[in-house]
């Protein structure tokens, strides 16, 4: 790479750890600041220097929480990839010029073709941006004029960040061409092929499992945040699940050239194990555990886990500084100072069950009634319905949001309010308006509760029958913290015998429920478990509530979105840009 080269590459580098420090981060580690500079010597001569070099392999952190858009600070935008299933939906969004609507309605056709779809684009740079930044950090980190011990422990980070990356790459893309510790000049591509999605499975596997042996139980203090073992065994986990699931699992839908780009060649119910063992390991670290608090309230826990800036719940996460009122200022209603970004479909209130932990029935005079009414506590932690309570002023008390039909600043058909009925609530503060500081919580990858999950997952593939008694011990202690009663058998709602398709549809939709608004989990789990295609045609709900003069309610369903899919959305398109410089060498994936 020229002297030149290096200098723009570096400046660039530099210039982001700026960003980092002063917007989408947490204090502590992260407030680390180097000056721009010319050059890697430059660079990892001056302490100071690499760790603002090193807090930016952090900057993209919030992009794998959120689908791509564009250049604006994740700050400013709640852009979840669940926005794109039967959960929620984006505020206003009907066009398809960003990428979650436009896979609601299953149109790429922004760009010019499809494999030209911006989005698919960003998504795929930003990635390798971080790639980049990862492998340039490991070919001259025992340069720095740090202790053996801090670089040590800054090269074990940068690995873990880079196999996170190629893991967001892998459920996005399929297969990806592999770096591994090359640093490839971004101005001279090198034209280098798909590895397989076997080897890219096998390669992150390694890594992950490196630097889990290599990073600390815990990371306190100014280090809260950094990823640890349990980080490095959750993205493991979560790679086996993926791996694991029948989409890659014995339901490719490729062929020819591109068929071991996207899964494997045959179905193997070993994958699983895989699953079930990190899970367990994970599990008996004894740094983790789920959140528990039924005396304060029912499922006090479970607001805890999602609102609580250091928990025992987060294994991987991604934290925001004090000074910003995010994901408040971007999903409470307009009254309370919110943004209104992204808001749930009635269909995702109907997962919840009752407060006994039974499904609801839509036909009882109670539903009928008020469809909010001793349900399961998880979804008052989760959703603004109509008459639910908010802070309206700065210290205030609670008092009622409204959102009937043309209630004024929230309501339905009101400029600047609802479109489903609803608002999300998830992961803010109930104290705070929307434009007042917390504590910086920001968003978990990946949650205590969300291993137990997929080990129940696991343990169901492998054999629901023999290992029933420790699949129903995840989902009743689960239930338990989310404040649902036990019953008289102890069994909080959860069917006895169910078989394996039973089963598993049970904890698919308990995942809906108990991740709805984090991270796209949703949206991941349609996909992996090849459940997408069933959403094509579908459409999805707002409850419209209309005040009479007397005083009181009515309710009724109003179909708003109708669901498009194909198989080919499965695997985002290998951007075109990228198929066309390499000159042949990238492999398009099925249907693009």
């Amino acid at each position: 790479m020229s002297n030149t080269m290096k200098k723009i590459i570096i400046f660039f580098l530099c210039a982001c750890s700026f960003i980092v420090a002063c917007t989408e981060t947490s204090e502590g580690f992260l407030e680390s600041k180097g000056k721009e500079t010319d050059d890697l010597e430059s660079v990892f001569s001056d302490s100071t220097k690499v760790m603002g070099f090193h807090a930016a392999l952090f900057w993209q952190l919030g992009r794998v929480t959120m689908s791509p858009h564009g250049v604006a600070s994740v700050l400013q935008n709640y852009k979840d990839y669940e926005a794109g299933t039967d959960n929620s939906r984006y505020s206003g969004y009907f066009r398809v010029t960003e990428f979650t609507p436009a896979y609601t309605k299953g149109d790429f056709s922004q760009g010019g073709t499809n494999a030209g779809f911006t989005d698919f684009q960003r998504g795929w740079q930003e990635a390798y941006q971080t790639i980049y930044r990862c492998n340039s950090f490991l070919q001259n980190y025992k340069k720095a004029p740090l202790t053996e011990a801090t670089k040590e422990k800054l090269a074990n980070e940068a690995r873990f960040i880079r196999a996170f990356f190629y893991f967001h790459l892998l459920r996005q893309y399929g297969a990806v061409p592999l770096l591994y510790d090359e640093v490839i000049d971004p101005f001279n591509p090198s034209f280098l092929e798909r590895s397989t999605f076997e080897e890219c499975v096998n390669y992150l596997a390694q890594e992950l499992r490196v630097a889990a042996d290599a990073l600390p139980l815990e990371q306190m203090g100014a280090d809260y945040g950094r990823p640890t073992k349990a980080s490095a065994l959750g993205v493991l986990t979560e790679l086996y699940a993926l791996a694991a699931s029948p989409l890659y699992n014995g339901g490719n839908i490729g062929s020819g050239d591109n068929r071991l780009l996207v899964g494997y060649d045959n179905y193997d119910v070993n994958r699983w194990e895989n699953v079930r063992i990190t899970a367990q390991e994970l599990m008996g670290l004894g740094t983790h555990e789920l959140v528990k608090d039924n005396k304060t309230r029912p499922g006090n826990g479970f607001y805890l886990a999602t609102t609580k800036r250091v928990n025992t719940e987060r294994v991987w996460f991604w934290v925001t500084v004090s000074t910003t009122g995010y994901p408040a200022s971007a999903l409470l209603p307009k009254s309370r100072n919110g943004g209104r970004q992204i808001q749930p479909y009635h269909e995702l209130v109907e997962a919840f069950p009752m407060k006994d932990g039974t499904p609801i029935d839509k036909n009882s005079a109670e539903y009928k009634e008020n469809p909010y009414q001793n349900r399961d506590p998880r979804l008052g932690y989760t959703i603004i319905y109509n008459e639910a309570e908010w802070i309206k002023t700065k210290g205030g008390e609670l008092e009622k949001v409204y959102t009937y039909k043309d209630a004024t600043q929230d309501g339905y058909g009101t400029s600047g309010g609802t479109e489903t009925g609803y608002y999300f609530r998830k992961c803010c503060n109930e104290d705070l308006m929307a434009n007042e500081y917390g504590e910086g919580t920001g968003l978990s990858f990946i949650r205590y509760a969300d291993i137990m999950l997929l080990y129940a997952e696991a343990l169901t593939e492998l054999n629901v029958d023999r290992n029933r008694d420790e699949i129903e011990k995840q989902l009743f202690e689960l239930r338990d913290r989310a404040g649902i009663e036990p019953g008289d058998d102890k069994r909080y709602g959860v069917p006895a015998n169910m078989n394996k398709d039973e089963m598993i549809d049970f904890i698919i939709n308990e995942r809906r429920i108990e991740f709805a608004n984090e991270c796209g989990n949703r949206f991941w789990d349609l996909k992996r478990r090849k459940l997408y295609e069933k959403l094509d045609g579908v459409w999805t709900s707002a409850a419209v509530w209309e005040k009479t003069n007397d005083g009181s309610y009515t309710w009724s369903v109003m179909p708003i979105e109708q669901h498009f899919f194909s198989q080919k959305m499965y695997f985002s398109a290998i951007p075109q840009r990228e198929i066309n410089a390499s000159h042949g060498k990238l492999i398009q994936n099925p249907g693009w």
